[in-house]
């Protein structure tokens, strides 16, 4: 098996980000979000729940040093072996460690810009969260928040996880839920937008399922999957996820809870 790993890891980069259809919609619009390093700056970013590392890459291929972290051993030990081994990515340009979110604030750096995809929404305290990114970010940084959608019906029926064991903790956020959080703090909201309709959403879940048979059993559907997500309206009425840019005011007026 560890002889097959170099190949395995070759047609994983061949799908990456993988077969789920939101992910890839968050891998190519959200990045059109994220701020591209000047010529002889330095920019640091930090992926909060880096996952399969895709948004920490495409904030890394806008010249940022990024630090991607991630609760679960696993993630962050295949991330290095497929951007810090195979494609070779300086470990001081693009590092993933395995950190718990609760204790961020620990590592004593501050960021230009903080990227949390599809993870406050696994998380019981995530007003505690918001003032930890809210400390951790350079004045007039940027909060790049992308949750599921409260309001969709697929996301409102999912099974809650109160003991926060890796499910959902929360549906998801609807853009006033978060005005309610992120203000307070100090945020300002600078621009927001829906991601996902609902072809993609049925080709998804119904890829979701085949994979429990394994991969490759999902495979044609995803290729019909991508080809009709074309034909997904760009602004449905009930987004699958909502997307966030906010920021910290270059005066900093709230640093307490």
């Amino acid at each position: 098996m560890q002889t097959m790993r170099p190949l395995l890891d070759r047609i994983r980069w061949a799908f990456f980000p993988g077969m789920n259809l939101h992910a890839r919609l968050r891998y190519r619009i959200l990045a059109r979000e994220f701020e591209t390093c000047p010529p002889g700056a330095t920019r640091t970013v930090l992926d909060a729940g880096c996952g399969n590392g895709m948004l920490a890459y495409q904030s890394y291929l806008r010249g940022n040093r990024v630090v991607g972290v991630s609760i679960k051993q696993d993630e962050v030990a295949k991330c290095r072996r497929l951007f810090n081994g195979m494609l070779g990515i300086p470990e001081d340009r693009l590092r993933f460690e395995n950190i718990n979110l609760y204790d961020i604030e620990q590592s004593g750096m501050n960021y230009d810009d903080i990227i949390c995809s599809e993870v406050l929404e696994h998380i019981v305290r995530d007003s505690d969260m918001i003032l930890n990114f809210y400390r951790l970010l350079k004045l007039g940084g940027t909060l790049h928040l992308c949750c599921p959608n409260a309001g969709h019906p697929d996301n409102a029926a999912t099974p809650v996880d109160t003991r926060e064991q890796g499910g959902h903790v929360r549906s998801g956020y609807t853009l006033d839920g978060y005005r309610q959080l992120l203000e307070p703090v100090g945020f300002c909201i600078e621009r927001s937008f829906g991601l996902g309709g609902p072809i993609r959403q049925f080709f998804n879940s119904r890829i979701t399922r085949l994979q429990h048979y394994g991969k490759l059993a999902a495979v044609p559907l995803y290729f019909v999957g991508i080809l009709l997500s074309l034909f997904d309206c760009r602004n449905s009425a009930i987004p699958y996820s909502i997307y966030v840019k906010a920021r910290k005011p270059l005066v900093s007026i709230k640093t307490t809870g």
